[in-house]
């Protein structure tokens, strides 16, 4: 009996109190659990549109940089950004750009996407030395979803993002030999025609190629060059650079007996070191034009006279006599395509003054012909690379001729069948096991490594160097004059300046160093990698815009 009572007991339904209890907790377990779920998706719809928001700032932070170059204002950097900005969120409400206006707070506005007009200058951006920096911020409503009940319907999120691109630092290098004015001064003239012609146009600033290459030169600086941030240097090359100061007893042929003291004096090729003031860069490209003075002018060999006992030669009038020779063939010292000499000075501009911080160095060469010179005159150098003493021609150094035009190339070697020579400058360099592509690889003759080491070898070999400072180096061949020898050059310089691997190399040019060509040698007069050729002052310009553009890609990767 007791049994069957307490399980009836046990099995009698529930007071209806004690139900309804039950049933509201379950009901506020159950609202609970909408809760979490309803605060968990808002929240991962605020993460996932934050994501997005964040990822599409830092686009437009790029896109904005991408635009930090001269003549762009705030304004300019701004639509790009917001352009980016409206393609990827295109329910963004507002964005701004800041950055470290040249002339400090209150001098810009901008106005933003709701139209109200703010001031882009951030202090946090500006730097000494200037950096390229700007900071983009965008503002995007998320449409909520359970907090919609209780709260908003929407929430809005904010994201900002800083992007830096690197300040240039660049050597334009211009080649101002004799061969610059030889579209205004034929250089078949009788000698005393053709000094004159060249005389009177530098004098009127009229000489050509030289003033056009000048004018395309000040534009590409003026695209590029931002003022007050980045920087820029001017060199020249011809017969300088020279490191030494030398005198050479020259020879006339009339009178033959006469032989006069001509001095060679050492220069560095500098027209203005690195500046970040835009007006005077400008203003030394500019400047040659009106003054014959001024070292960014056609080259113009001494005349050949001595001041000294007021004697000079009846014949030649000029040293070198045609085109840079004396007819015994040594003229050499007088050539005017010192291409080497002027990557050197290039390079040790970049690494004594160039800034190191968020800083890109490059350096940009036109030429219009083969090196044949370089910046090694003085006697103690044994005129060493052109010629090589008479003594020396015969077994068994077999030194070169004298490479002149009567019995070679200027002050280069032949290169037959367009085989390119690369002779090493040292004992230590001709043994090393890494090199095996030098033409004469193993030799341990110090009279043969001197003297068959030429103004071409100098000029790689500067190359490699320019490389080897993380230095980009793009290169423009300019006329037909550069055909052979001088665009095989400037593409070597150019693979080797390409990206700093040597394994890669457009223009062909790396035949010196895979036993296995990846890249075939290119057409003549074909551009490739960083190499242009450019055939006339009017396809110049267009090269240069090239490069400019090469330039900003690089400084903003």
């Amino acid at each position: 009996m007791r049994r069957l009572i307490q399980w009836i007991r046990a099995h009698r339904p529930a007071p209806a109190r004690q139900q309804g209890q039950v049933v509201l907790i379950l009901v506020f377990v159950f609202i609970g659990l909408l809760a979490v779920v309803g605060l968990v998706t808002d929240g991962a719809l605020i993460y996932v549109h934050y994501d997005h928001l964040r990822r599409s700032v830092d686009a437009a932070s790029v896109s904005a940089v991408n635009q930090y170059r001269e003549n762009r204002t705030a304004q300019d950097l701004f639509e790009a950004a917001a352009q980016t900005l409206q393609l990827q969120l295109p329910g963004m409400t507002n964005a701004r750009l800041y950055w470290c206006s040249r002339d400090g707070p209150g001098t810009e506005q901008v106005v933003d996407l709701l139209g109200q007009v703010y001031d882009p200058h951030d202090p946090a951006l500006c730097s000494t030395p200037p950096r390229k920096q700007v900071r983009v911020q965008a503002w995007l409503p998320v449409t909520l979803t359970f907090l919609s009940l209780v709260w908003d319907n929407q929430v809005t999120i904010t994201a900002s993002a800083q992007a830096e691109a690197a300040v240039l630092n660049m050597v334009l290098l211009i080649d101002t030999s004799e061969s610059m004015g030889y579209n205004t001064c034929d250089p078949n003239l009788p000698e005393t025609e053709f000094f004159n012609c060249l005389i009177a146009c530098r004098n009127a600033g009229t000489c050509q190629p030289m003033e056009d290459v000048r004018s395309a030169a000040a534009l590409f600086v003026g695209t590029l060059m931002r003022d007050g941030v980045d920087r820029v240097a001017i060199y020249h090359l011809d017969r300088t650079p020279v490191v030494t100061t030398s005198v050479e007893m020259f020879p006339c042929s009339i009178p033959p007996t006469l032989t006069l003291p001509i001095t060679l004096s050492a220069g560095s090729g500098l027209v203005i070191p690195l500046s970040m003031n835009k007006n005077e860069v400008l203003g030394a490209i500019n400047r040659g034009r009106t003054d014959p003075t001024d070292p960014l002018n056609v080259y113009i060999r001494p005349r050949a006279y001595d001041p000294a006992t007021n004697q000079a030669c009846v014949a030649p009038v000029y040293v070198g006599g045609y085109r840079g020779e004396e007819g015994d063939g040594y003229g050499f010292r007088w050539a005017s395509t010192n291409i080497g000499g002027g990557l050197r000075q290039s390079i040790v501009e970049l690494v004594n003054n160039g800034s190191t911080d968020a800083a890109t160095w490059v350096i940009v060469l036109l030429s219009d012909g083969s090196a044949n010179a370089t910046d090694q005159a003085a006697n103690e150098n044994g005129w060493w690379t052109c010629p090589s003493p008479a003594a020396l021609q015969a077994p068994p150094v077999s030194a070169p001729n004298e490479r002149s035009r009567f019995l070679g190339p200027f002050c280069r070697d032949a290169e037959p069948g367009g085989v390119v020579t690369r002779h090493c400058p040292s004992m230590l360099t001709c043994s090393d096991p890494v090199r095996i592509w030098y033409t004469n690889h193993g030799e341990t003759d110090l009279d043969r490594i001197m003297w068959f080491y030429d103004a071409d070898d100098y000029a790689r070999d500067m190359a490699d160097l320019a490389s080897s400072q993380g230095i980009a180096v793009y290169t423009i061949g300019f006329g037909p004059l550069v055909a052979g020898a001088g665009e095989n050059l400037l593409r070597y310089i150019a693979d080797v300046g390409d990206d700093g691997d040597l394994q890669t190399a457009p223009c062909g040019s790396d035949a010196y160093w895979d036993d296995v060509v990846v890249d075939p040698i290119p057409d003549p007069f074909t551009n490739c990698g960083n190499y242009y050729f450019a055939p006339d002052a009017a396809a110049l310009e267009d090269v240069f815009e090239s490069i400019a553009s090469r330039i900003f890609s690089r400084i903003t990767e």
